[in-house]
């Protein structure tokens, strides 16, 4: 029997290029195995993925029990009115409203 270690096919399915041995023996120990590294980047992309639809999910769900973002408050800076005259007090007292 024929295991395959490498088979590479073009885009209409014909195989360029194949490497397998020859194998005779109970199916169960010629069983494929994968190593940590090789799935390790689908591991971390699914890890990645999983966490950002629990933000997402988060975010969403505190949107909706708090509603529309409440605006801050700007501090309002008094208005110059251009007919009256600048008075001392106005210039020096921040807490002056």
């Amino acid at each position: 029997m024929k295991i395959y270690t490498k088979i590479i096919l073009d885009k209409n399915n014909k195989v360029l290029k194949e490497e397998f041995f020859e194998y005779s023996g109970t199916m169960a120990l010629a069983g494929i195995h994968y190593t940590y590294g090789a799935n390790k980047n689908a591991k971390l992309m699914e890890k990645q993925a999983k966490k950002e639809r629990r933000l997402a999910e988060k975010r969403a769900k505190k949107q909706q029990k708090d509603g529309p973002k409440k605006e801050k408050k700007e501090d309002k800076k008094p208005e110059l009115d251009p007919n009256e005259a600048l008075s001392l007090d106005f210039l020096t007292n921040p807490n002056k409203e």
